[in-house]
């Protein structure tokens, strides 16, 4: 049995998950294989984020069993990049657990919830998902769907700067596993893209991550080194999340977002166009990147030696920088970024 969602089938016991130890370079192969075979690398990360998805609910089940029935409903919700449904090789683990409704077993809601969400993160851990340094996963963010609803609805009403770096992972949310319906969630953002005070906020993050500058044909770098991420797959992230929210979407992946704020007419076709172009150019160059480090043996990180992309690459590279900066500018323009403290 072979490929990631093999080893998947293979777990039958929480408490042995030997097959994972395979899971990250069964992943990488596979990632491989499709950009190989010319499958979009958006449709790419897709995949990722599903196999990570079944695993994750895989061992939510098997934890279930070894635990027992749940006192109350709950959702396992994945947030970031997973909560898109759009990850790399890179991507580490963004999680949340929120649990409500009516009471179905006894037992005491916090240590359940606790018991259950330790196993799942060692073991994406141990699959090659490596923890969230910021400690977003679900065995630190646990909450009755309430105070989790609260949590959100002061994000949106009170969108103050230090409360939005907190919550801006938690604006791509997603459930894989469990019956409670989240469906709030969502309708509080949606709401929040009517507000004008949360899209001038969220405008305003959008140009956090500034691409460096590309002059006379060249890209600025770190001594020959380029971050993608922070040099624009970031940026274009932040950018159609904010037009989606303004066209009042709750689409997930990012270029479903820009398409939908298009279709709204919050953002124009042409930006539409070239941002897809920008987003689907970086992602590669990302993966591509990835692959070839875990190919030797190297930890997988987003940094790319520009000197060694072929001239087609960097080509592409200096046309989705100039287009995020672009449109960081029209957009801090628009939403007057430069008012908000």
């Amino acid at each position: 049995m072979s490929g990631p969602l093999g080893l998947v089938d293979a777990l039958d016991d929480v408490a042995r998950l030997e097959p994972l130890a395979s899971y990250a370079e069964e992943m990488t192969r596979a990632t491989e294989r499709q950009l190989d075979d010319g499958v979009d690398v958006l449709e790419v990360t897709q995949t990722v984020a599903h196999a990570n998805d079944v695993l994750t609910s895989r061992l939510l089940t098997l934890a279930e069993e070894s635990l027992g029935s749940p006192p109350y409903a709950y959702a396992w919700l994945a947030l970031g990049s997973h909560g898109r449904g759009e990850q790399v090789l890179s991507s580490d683990q963004d999680s949340a657990l929120t649990y409500g409704g009516p009471r179905l077993a006894p037992g005491d809601p916090d240590e359940y919830f606790a018991a259950l969400a330790a196993p799942v993160v060692d073991g994406l851990a141990l699959a090659g998902i490596p923890r969230c340094t910021g400690g977003y996963m679900a065995t630190e963010w646990c909450h009755h769907l309430d105070t989790l609803t609260g949590y959100f609805e002061r994000w949106v009403n009170d969108p103050l700067p230090s409360a939005l770096l907190k919550a801006e992972i938690f604006l791509d949310v997603r459930p894989v596993h469990g019956e409670l319906d989240v469906s709030r969630l969502d309708e509080i953002l949606v709401a929040g893209g009517r507000r004008g005070t949360f899209l001038k906020h969220m405008a305003a993050a959008t140009v956090t991550f500034r691409p460096p500058v590309v002059l006379l044909g060249h890209v600025h770098t770190d001594h020959g080194w380029l971050d993608i991420k922070k040099s624009g797959t970031a940026a274009i992230v932040l950018l159609a999340r904010l037009y989606a929210l303004a066209a009042g979407t709750n689409a997930r992946t990012t270029e479903l977002r820009l398409r939908a704020a298009g279709a709204a007419g919050t953002l124009s076709a042409d930006g539409v166009g070239r941002l897809v172009t920008a987003y689907r150019a970086l992602t590669g160059l990302r993966l591509r990147h990835q692959i070839e480090q875990v190919r030797r043996g190297v930890p997988i990180d987003n940094r790319v030696r520009v000197g060694d992309l072929t001239a087609e690459e960097r080509r592409a590279l200096r046309d989705a920088i100039r287009t995020v900066r672009v449109m960081q500018e029209i957009t801090a323009n628009r939403y007057q970024t430069h008012t908000v403290t």
